[in-house]
């Protein structure tokens, strides 16, 4: 016997309109005023693309740095303090 077919019928949330972010944004100001310093093209392109398309968390605390495993990396999506890239030459 063949497999019952479903009704199809239009989505419940159709998108009549584009997502708009919020222009006034205060957090949006900070973020974009943000420096992207200390990676490598890649890592830069990266961060760039989430901070346009408003995908970019900025960190509250201090994370744990993969080299020394110190609680000093202060930028979002780095993985390496400060200290450790330029010792070691790495982004």
């Amino acid at each position: 016997s063949a497999m019952p077919q479903k009704k199809s019928r239009s989505p419940a949330h159709q998108n009549k309109f584009a997502f708009t972010h919020n222009p006034k944004s205060k957090l949006t100001k900070k973020i974009l005023e943000m420096p992207n310093r200390g990676v490598c093209q890649r890592c830069y392109d990266k961060i760039e693309w989430r901070k346009k398309y408003r995908k970019y968390k900025p960190l509250t605390q201090p994370t744990k740095c993969n080299r020394c495993e110190k609680r000093n990396v202060k930028a979002a999506y780095h993985t390496i303090c400060i200290d450790c890239a330029n010792k070691d030459k790495i982004c």
